[in-house]
């Protein structure tokens, strides 16, 4: 699958190991993904106000704390898939995370104002919104065309970011036109605030499907942690959207 964090292996691996005669629902998942939501602005909320207070060094600590400790608590829970663990590993990757955010929030905000930051969670938060119903009325269909080319597009993004990444260790000029404010980086960040949304489709239909196998109720946190997932990538992109088209104001 196109999120590398919920795809068919994660459904099998919860089907073998089934042993609980409760099942996973839809609103299951829905609860545990606005705890782990909750969970991320608390923390984000705190480094942020770190930030606004002056606590720069403090801030920084704990935002690079969340990123490496949040990549690694990540690939603990992609690659152990245990659901005796699931519970407190999810809410610990989504603590480490929301510091990590909040660090990066108020990057942006001191650059494009906090305003810049509010507009990011309202796209967010509309864009979850409106791919649900797209997929909910079959608007849009999950079919097997449909999830490769996110497959391609997500890979592709991250080709670009990796190699972006490594020319400007040898020319830190080279990345301005993808990652600056010019019409190509607008016109890139458009783009892959689009594949992030779409993620979301595919996320929403392995869920579904995994509610029709009838799967334990310990993928209700999994599939929370997956579309916390793909949210926290979205939220960035609509970061840098956002600072790009104000910065050209």
């Amino acid at each position: 699958m196109s999120n590398p964090v919920l795809n068919e292996r994660a459904v099998e691996s919860f089907r073998a190991n089934e042993g609980s005669f409760e099942v996973m629902t839809i609103s299951g998942v829905v609860l545990k993904t606005v705890f782990l939501f909750l969970i991320l602005l608390t923390a984000a909320s705190y480094t942020f106000s770190l930030i606004v207070n002056g606590f720069l060094d403090k801030a920084s600590m704990l935002g690079t704390v969340g990123a490496i400790g949040g990549f690694i608590v990540a690939m603990i829970i992609i690659f152990a898939r245990n659901s005796k663990i699931l519970a407190p590993l999810t809410m610990l990757y989504s603590c480490l995370e929301g510091l990590f955010i909040g660090g990066v929030s108020a990057l942006f905000a001191a650059k494009g104002g906090i305003a810049l930051v509010g507009q990011a969670v309202l796209a967010t938060l509309a864009t979850l919104f409106a791919m649900l119903f797209l997929y909910s009325a079959r608007i849009i269909k999950c079919t097997e065309k449909f999830k490769s080319a996110i497959i391609i597009a997500t890979f592709a993004v991250l080709v670009v970011y990796l190699t972006t990444f490594v020319i400007s260790l040898f020319n830190p000029t080279s990345s301005s036109l993808l990652m600056g404010a010019t019409p190509f980086g607008i016109g890139f960040s458009a783009v892959v605030c689009l594949i992030a949304a779409f993620n979301l489709i595919v996320d929403f239909h392995i869920i579904e499907s995994a509610k029709n196998m009838g799967l334990d109720k310990g993928f209700e946190w999994y599939g929370g942690f997956s579309l916390m997932v793909t949210l926290v990538w979205l939220y960035i992109e609509f970061l840098k959207l956002l600072s790009k088209l104000n910065s050209r104001n």
